[in-house]
């Protein structure tokens, strides 16, 4: 079955490797490639390799200053489905997706306007994993959830 996309776009599979820049100054995260990898189009790896530099950059901001700078570009409204929820937390559950990389997928999705959540369980399993920066930027010690913990946020989305 073909996954939703609530707008009009070509699909691609060309997709802009981030560049490495300095430890405080940030990429723009595109739209795009979290609407592919939520459509299935972006592989977890790929899409890892992709924002690397953008989320150590975030981390190191995040350590350095308890504040984080997100910023992603705009597209077309996207609906966040059950499946493309999945497809984050499986990744996660998986270890295909480093942690850090999903809580910033997750954080862009959160904080930008154009994403929309098809229901109150897709919106948790977001918030699920945007959740633990805050937990991070504490200082706690053991901030990412358990393989467990992160199955049984799937396990809501059944």
């Amino acid at each position: 079955m073909e996954p939703t996309i609530l707008c009009r776009q070509r699909r691609s599979a060309q997709f802009t490797i981030a560049d490495i820049r300095p430890t405080m100054q940030f990429g723009r995260m595109q739209h795009s490639s979290i609407v592919g990898f939520l459509s299935g189009i972006v592989t977890p790896e790929i899409l890892a390799a992709e924002i690397a530099a953008e989320v150590a950059a975030f981390r190191a901001s995040l350590e350095a200053t308890a504040h984080g700078h997100i910023v992603i570009s705009d597209g077309p409204l996207y609906l966040v489905t059950r499946d493309g929820a999945r497809r984050l937390l499986e990744a996660v559950a998986n270890g295909q997706l480093p942690f850090d990389a999903a809580n910033y997928v997750a954080d862009c999705i959160v904080m930008n306007d154009d994403f929309d959540f098809a229901d109150d369980a897709v919106r948790d399993a977001i918030y699920f994993v945007e959740d633990d920066s805050g937990r991070f930027v504490a200082g706690e010690g053991d901030w990412r959830p358990t393989r467990d913990e992160t199955l049984a946020a799937l396990a809501l989305l059944d």
